[in-house]
């Protein structure tokens, strides 16, 4: 959805709640990612399943980690920054059949206001590049959050900070050093009931 010059968000006068991005979580029950999202000021937190792919980009974005390529967010960033279009937040608005719908909203150079809809992960990536603010919908926050202690401790973070660590040792043609990391995410996964057919 494009609206250009419409000040008003498409999700009316709905409370939207401040999060952060605290990682990506490995749910062995499912075999998937989620992106913990928690509430600025508040215990709440928000799971949001997600791709491998997106997931490799959060975290690599939260890491700070340098690509050999640009990736999909990194592409939207630099036609934004090229454009004078600026990303002044992202929203997750509703959760609809256990789907997270998402809207990224867009200032251009004449100071019209763009919302556009997109998944929540890509939003998410596109935020922590651009350094813009992310909010959940209060009815989301409330229908879908857990508490702390609910997650997965086991594997937070960790098993795609070694995957990416892999990439860069492959990248190197550091090959001992691969075949030991590769080893230890082997060793991560059949930990986490991750099934892996690699």
């Amino acid at each position: 959805m494009n609206r250009k010059g419409d000040k008003k968000p498409p999700w009316g006068s709905v409370k939207m709640i401040p999060v952060n991005v605290i990682g990506i979580s490995v749910c062995p029950p499912y075999q998937g990612y989620v992106v913990i999202l928690q509430e600025t000021n508040g215990n709440r937190r928000l799971p949001i399943f997600i791709g491998v792919a997106e997931a490799q980009a959060i975290s690599i974005l939260l890491q700070g980690m340098e690509y050999a390529r640009p990736l999909t967010f990194d592409l939207f960033g630099s036609i934004f920054d090229e454009l004078g279009i600026k990303v002044t937040e992202i929203c997750v608005t509703k959760l609809k059949e256990n789907t997270f719908y998402a809207t990224v909203e867009l200032a251009d150079s004449n100071g019209d206001v763009h919302y556009i809809d997109a998944r929540p992960s890509d939003s998410i990536a596109l935020a922590l590049k651009t350094k813009a603010k992310i909010f959940v919908a209060e009815k989301v926050m409330e229908n879908a959050s857990i508490l702390p202690d609910q997650l997965p401790a086991e594997g937070f973070d960790q098993l795609e900070e070694l995957k990416n660590k892999l990439q860069t040792a492959v990248a190197e043609e550091n090959y001992e050093e691969a075949a030991r990391i590769r080893d230890k995410i082997r060793e991560m996964e059949k930990k986490l009931g991750v099934d892996n057919k690699s």
